[in-house]
């Protein structure tokens, strides 16, 4: 298998294929996939590294955009509201003066519960309504809009459990089968065992590129609110992901497995026919997509911007594209975008974890070829 860039491109983005292939003579460690789709039409779609062109990788958080993705689908058919309350669906969840959160805040961040009282286990996470009626009874770390702080974990356990309410199936098996499965979507939030043969899982860098690396990450102190957001007795999240057991459950907001195509083709399918009619329509798209908070994260001090789960663009770190554009970075450094701007969707995915352990700067990179060669 080549080691190289391989792959194909449409006539008037070969500067895209270029950029990628000096970035795997630059580095020999690099494995990546990078897709991009220009409405319906997939116009690159890159492989780098000795890995299969198919291969599967953990995309930690990136994974978070099935949620988003699975939230626009029912707003598109009526099944859910923004701005209802989620105690409407989930009656528990009015507990501990919770009542009125509405479900926009539920989605971006602002309700409270990145954690509960005294923290939880990977077993629990992986369970799920253990910890659903855990975060149902607890009492808010802040008065929900008050502020807001990513709920890293817990916003997946939180939607799942909305979801589950308003459908009577988990939201794994509403992307999977009202989604992903009818379109070719190749991003999974659990994997059967016959897609194991796929899988091929993250590598860390080497002991001082992690201690270096790490130096520039905000740390959070033991007895604080941010020590708590992640299960207690996982070690660390990017060697937990490669286990069996998260990949069989595939909890939504970073136990997603994916391909770049995979990765792409949802973006795209949002607001275009990519392998199945559109999941949602402009307007649904314009309310997912819209701000709903701005400013510095509670937990750990840095900007970020929100809509309904999905991450809005900051620079220098989230340059995503354009003002309208929409989406989520993993720990891992993959990524998936849209930009409805430029009628863009790209998907990145990347074996080694880059550090700071964020999205990769180089499909940033990535993005911007593929926009220059779409503006001339």
């Amino acid at each position: 298998m080549s080691a190289g860039a391989r792959g194909h491109v449409a006539p008037g983005y070969e500067a895209v294929l270029d950029a990628f292939a000096a970035m795997a003579g630059a580095d020999p460690t690099y494995c990546a996939q990078f897709a991009a789709y220009r409405g319906g039409t997939a116009v690159v779609d890159l492989t780098c590294g000795t890995w299969a062109d198919d291969a599967l990788l953990p995309v930690f958080s990136c994974g978070k955009g099935a949620i988003g993705v699975t939230v626009a689908h029912l707003v598109e058919r009526g099944r859910l509201d923004l701005d209802a309350r989620v105690a409407d669906h989930w009656p528990e969840f009015a507990a501990a003066g919770k009542r009125d959160v509405a479900v926009r805040q539920l989605l971006s961040h602002q309700a409270g519960l990145p954690t509960v009282d005294g923290g939880y286990s990977a077993a629990e996470l992986l369970a799920h309504d253990g910890l659903a009626e855990r975060l149902a009874a607890q009492r808010p770390f802040w008065r929900p809009g008050a502020a807001f702080a990513y709920h890293g974990v817990t916003i997946g356990t939180l939607a799942d459990e909305l979801v589950r309410r308003v459908t009577g199936r988990t939201l794994a098996e509403v992307f999977r089968d009202d989604i992903a499965a009818p379109r070719g979507i190749d991003v999974h939030l659990g994997v059967p065992a016959a897609l194991d043969a796929r899988v091929v899982p993250v590598d860390l860098p080497n002991d001082e590129e992690l201690e270096a690396g790490m130096a520039s990450v905000p740390v959070s102190a033991p007895d604080s609110l941010g020590a708590m957001v992640a299960p207690a007795d996982s070690g660390p999240v990017w060697t937990w992901v490669n286990g069996e057991e998260p990949r069989r459950v595939g909890p939504p907001a970073l136990g997603g497995l994916a391909t770049a195509r995979g990765l792409a083709r949802m973006y795209a399918a949002l607001g275009h026919e990519a392998g199945g009619p559109r999941i949602a329509g402009d307007d649904v798209i314009a309310q997912v997509s819209q701000l709903q908070v701005a400013g510095d994260d509670l937990l750990s001090g840095l900007p970020f911007r929100y809509g309904i789960v999905f991450q809005r663009p900051v620079e220098p770190r989230l340059a995503y594209g354009s003002f309208q554009a929409f989406g989520h970075d993993g720990l891992g450094g993959a990524a998936g975008v849209c930009d409805p701007f430029y009628g863009l969707a790209f998907g990145y995915t990347v074996k080694r974890i880059p550090l700071p352990p964020r999205c990769d700067a180089r499909a940033l990179r990535l993005m911007r070829a593929v926009r220059a060669a779409l503006t001339g």
